[in-house]
């Protein structure tokens, strides 16, 4: 998870403190992904899914959001709008 905040937000883009709730944000949502029942065909869907979740995370936190649950929800709110577009744009 460091390693998308070091590509999408920088370093010292957020306080130590914010990193672990933005950091305990990801791993929670990203739980909630695996446990909905989601499957990745590959690997690589597997990465990009993390991406954009930690991506969204980042730019969510970029815009003020610090309370761990809102972080959570939305991001995994963007990832299903998302998917849904993909979705729509293959048919």
């Amino acid at each position: 998870m460091l390693q998308i905040f070091e590509k999408y937000a920088g370093k010292g883009a957020f306080q130590p403190e914010e990193l672990l709730i933005l950091v305990a944000a990801f791993d929670d949502a990203w739980k909630r992904l695996e446990n909905s029942g989601v499957r990745f065909d590959s690997n690589y869907q597997r990465e990009q899914a993390r991406n954009a979740l930690g991506r969204f995370i980042i730019e969510d936190a970029k815009k003020g959001e610090r309370d761990r649950h809102r972080l959570i929800d939305n991001a995994l709110l963007f990832y299903d709008k998302s998917k849904l577009r993909n979705e729509d744009a293959a048919e």
